[in-house]
């Protein structure tokens, strides 16, 4: 450990990866148990999100980032997905790339891949350094915010498509989760007759109203249903 940096012989920081992520989903908690961010606007809790956990990434951030392994960028990313399912009250299975399309954003370890070239331009170094570039800034083409948003739209389910997109997200929590219920079609479990968990509708799953395949979004369209 050195000036609050965790890493190893061989200059990896996927344990200080994991360490500061640690403490970013602790205060993620803490701002779900101290405010009341499920009465706020989507705007709202992603400038608190931006305010209060962004910074504990952002400390030296274009040194440990390059030096990370692919496993800790996916619990960096799992604690914003994560963060915005519980607004939404959606279940965790729920697709990461739906919910980044359905409230505009992007994996967090991407967002902080945009900020890291500029991190550094508050600093000034001696004369002496002039011509050289620090090794942890030697990254390969630097992808736009535009790419990203194309990544992650290549792994929305297609079915998804099938359902409303929302103009604006409800800020009552009770709205707010019919809705988006409704448009990941997570109620799947309501109307199957399987009752050992899956995530998502099987070819072997039948309707408890009419029998049939319950295929996805079939509550949609089935005659028999109730709801």
């Amino acid at each position: 450990m050195y000036l609050g940096f965790g890493f190893s012989t061989q200059l990896s920081f996927s344990n200080h990866a994991r360490i500061i992520n640690a403490k970013a989903r602790a205060k993620c908690g803490l701002l779900f148990a101290r405010l009341p961010i499920m009465n706020l606007t989507l705007p709202i809790v992603l400038n608190l999100f931006s305010t209060f956990i962004l910074p504990v990434y952002r400390y030296g951030l274009p040194l440990w980032l390059s030096n990370v392994s692919n496993s800790s960028l996916q619990m960096i990313d799992s604690t914003l997905t994560k963060f915005l399912k519980r607004y939404l009250q959606v279940p965790l299975h729920s697709n990461n790339a739906s919910i980044h399309l359905l409230t505009s954003t992007i994996p967090l370890s991407q967002q902080l891949s945009l900020e890291s070239p500029n991190a550094l331009r508050p600093l000034q170094f001696p004369p002496i350094l002039n011509g050289y570039r620090l090794s942890f800034l030697q990254m390969s083409t630097q992808t736009t915010h535009k790419q990203y948003v194309q990544e992650n739209l290549e792994k929305v389910p297609p079915t998804l498509f099938l359902s409303r997109m929302p103009f604006t997200i409800p800020s009552n929590p009770m709205y707010r989760k019919r809705l988006f219920r409704e448009i990941l079609d997570s109620n799947h479990y309501q109307i199957c007759k399987t009752t050992s968990f899956h995530p998502f509708p099987l070819q072997t799953c039948l309707c408890i109203h009419c029998g049939e395949c319950a295929h996805q979004y079939h509550e949609r369209f089935c005659l028999c249903s109730s709801v």
